[in-house]
């Protein structure tokens, strides 16, 4: 009986140690918004095995739908531990109470060089308090096949937009082949807002009174809306353009990759695996892809800084945890071995980056030629909720839907309407 006793208590001496074990392992949701997949995975198998108890679950899913489905989620108490997101997206997930405060999470660790030490810190926070870590930092730039340019006699790069068009009409003449292509679904609001932006106008400004307004005419929207649309008109880039959300779509990469697209517009990220994606395709063979700074119109080139940001969802039931996964992400280590495509939004470690010649025109532009969404989020519209407004005028005004006149009165009404006034 003594023995059984003592069985028995050795038992649950076991089970209780077992209990406590499976209680302290903790299993994370990250959720990834960009391609570098296997990378990602990759590093993530690496954060676990130095940290064992911690499991890590990985959750992909496209920008278009990355933040109406997490502000979905984290309304009802759900969603990813640990969330990529864009950085203009920060103060609106703050003020809809989805995402933990910075100061909540520095309990759990610092930064190595600080958290000042990551650029664009203002776009994280809401009401003064930070929400979020900027995590990678980019921007869009122009790209070009430097071969198709010399078999077309086109000598130099363009500078204006006028240029551009013009060039790309010499390509299509000279050669048959495309001159310049871009993404004309979702994501032709970064090429409309680099237009807009370099000839004084931008979709919200501030109007003086402490208040905000639209800041771009109904003249300014429809020329706008004629420029892209000339390139469909004139058949010197193919309909499918206008199904295509991202920069990087297979066949806009695979046009520059064969040589049968002259000029480009996209982000670091996208460019960099271009550059490999040809390599790869090419080995030993000299580079004929470079870039340059955008287009400028009646003012100088300007796109936006941009970059993604990593949140801690408000309903996370593991925030030590989260913070760990958030620390080792934002690490060095991270970005030169596995998130190589992009530059980290940490000024002490942008300041070490060498970049490859090819890259000048993105260095250029982040440095000298960049601007913040401003007034866009200022004004508690939001970018998110700009950028789907904004995308589906210009597809009805591209497509035929609309005229750009109709296009251009329906959205500066719908953004009147945004804005209160």
């Amino acid at each position: 009986m003594k023995y059984l006793s003592k069985k028995l208590l050795l038992s649950a001496a076991l089970m209780a140690s077992t209990a406590l074990s499976a209680a302290a392992d903790v299993n994370l949701t990250f959720r990834f918004n960009d391609s570098e997949r296997e990378e990602m995975r990759a590093a993530l198998d690496e954060f676990e095995a130095a940290n064992p108890g911690i499991t890590v679950d990985m959750q992909t899913i496209a920008w278009k739908d990355s933040r109406d489905q997490f502000l979905r989620e984290s309304a009802v108490g759900q969603g990813p531990d640990v969330v990529h997101i864009a950085f203009v997206w920060t103060q609106e997930m703050a003020e809809a109470g989805a995402v933990t405060a910075i100061d909540d999470l520095v309990q759990y660790g610092a930064f190595p060089n600080g958290f000042e030490d990551h650029i664009a810190t203002d776009l994280t926070k809401y009401e003064g308090t930070a929400y979020g870590v900027p995590w990678s930092a980019d921007t869009w730039a122009m790209v070009y096949r430097t071969d198709v340019l010399e078999e077309a006699g086109v000598s130099d790069f363009p500078t204006t937009w006028d240029e551009l068009l013009e060039d790309s009409k010499i390509v299509k003449e000279k050669t048959g082949k495309t001159g310049f292509a871009f993404p004309a679904a979702n994501q032709i609001w970064f090429p409309v807002n680099y237009y807009l932006w370099s000839n004084g106008a931008e979709f919200v400004s501030a109007d003086g009174n402490g208040g905000y307004k639209v800041g771009v005419t109904k003249e300014q929207l429809v020329d706008a809306m004629n420029y892209f649309k000339t390139y469909l008109d004139d058949g010197l880039v193919s309909q499918s353009i206008l199904s295509i959300d991202m920069p990087h779509d297979p066949a806009l990469m695979q046009a520059l990759i064969d040589g049968q697209q002259g000029m480009a517009v996209m982000p670091t990220n996208t460019f960099r695996q271009l550059l490999s994606a040809w390599e790869e395709a090419n080995p030993g063979a000299e580079v004929p892809l470079q870039s340059g700074v955008m287009m400028g119109g009646s003012e100088g080139p300007k796109t936006h800084l941009g970059g993604r940001t990593l949140v801690v969802n408000s309903n996370t039931k593991h925030p030590e945890e989260a913070w760990k996964l958030m620390q080792f992400l934002n690490s060095a280590p991270l970005f030169e071995k596995y998130y190589t495509n992009q530059f980290p939004a940490q000024k002490t470690m942008l300041s070490e980056i060498e970049y490859r010649p090819e890259e000048s025109g993105f260095s250029t532009q982040l440095a000298e030629n960049t601007r913040t969404w401003g007034a866009y989020a200022d004004s508690g519209v939001g970018v998110g909720p700009l950028w789907n407004v904004t995308s589906r005028a210009f597809g009805a005004a591209l497509s035929g839907q609309n005229s750009p006149e109709q296009a251009a009165d329906e959205l500066i009404a719908e953004i009147n309407r945004m804005l209160g006034n």
